[in-house]
């Protein structure tokens, strides 16, 4: 009895060891998954960033063969949105200026304004290319231009694939964030509505021509981003003197 009791002690003993041991040995493996994991996320962001980086290299690839026959036209274009000189936005704003003046003067009708920019661009599309084809010499085109080239079909790529994300991220919150992404659509829309109702629509389609035409250059400069960090502290400091009266 004595040794059947002595026996049951040691097999009781040696199941606890075994507990600690398998416990202690979890504790390590969580602690070591633990130090590995910002070490996971962080290869996790260079994979997606590897995926990124080469969207974007094949969307350039592919920008620079559809504007082939644009290129020489691109650059001049480039360099007025840009600003790379001071009197460009003043030809912008007086460019954009006379053509809705004239559009007001003329006053045509919906399917008229529609049949002339197609018209229009029909035009562009295949006179540009046949005319500097025909003009330009491919000598004349240098590898400065073409690293322009390149550098502006970048940025497009880029631009292209923040709009894309944006969007995408929007339109994920009606999974994640229905009532969020609802109420930013209605309140967007009524404001919208509100404010086609009251101001005029061709002073509204000319300030948003003009100032699409007019954000790359104060982006370029760094206005944009100046003014844009000026409001936000401005906000910052509205808001926390609101809290302040409130207590």
């Amino acid at each position: 009895m004595r040794v059947l009791l002595i026996t049951m002690r040691k097999k009781i003993i040696d199941n606890k060891e075994v507990r600690v041991h398998n416990s202690t040995r979890l504790s390590d493996e969580f602690d070591t998954f633990t130090s590995l994991s910002p070490a996971i996320a962080q290869l996790h962001d260079n994979d997606l960033s590897l995926i990124v980086d080469r969207r974007i290299d094949k969307r350039v690839k592919e920008l620079k063969r559809e504007l082939e026959g644009w290129r020489e036209v691109i650059l001049p274009l480039n360099s007025v949105i840009l600003w790379e000189n001071n009197l460009y936005p003043g030809l912008l704003a007086g460019v954009t200026t006379a053509f809705f003046l004239l559009f007001w003067l003329l006053d045509p009708s919906l399917l008229t304004t529609v049949s002339v920019i197609g018209l229009v661009a029909a035009l562009v599309d295949y006179l540009v290319p046949t005319l500097t084809a025909s003009l330009s010499h491919p000598e004349s085109w240098t590898g400065a231009k073409e690293r322009k080239l390149e550098e502006i079909c970048r940025a497009l790529a880029i631009a292209e694939h923040q709009g894309f994300s944006y969007c995408k991220t929007f339109y994920d919150m009606r999974n994640t964030r229905p009532k969020m992404y609802y109420l930013s659509v209605i309140v967007s829309l009524v404001f919208l509505a509100w404010l086609g109702n009251t101001v005029n629509n061709l002073l509204l389609t000319y300030l948003f021509v003009l100032m699409l035409l007019l954000l790359p250059g104060l982006k370029h400069h760094g206005i944009l981003q100046k003014y844009v960090s000026q409001l936000m502290v401005l906000f910052a400091e509205t808001v926390k003197g609101v809290k302040e009266k409130k207590n």
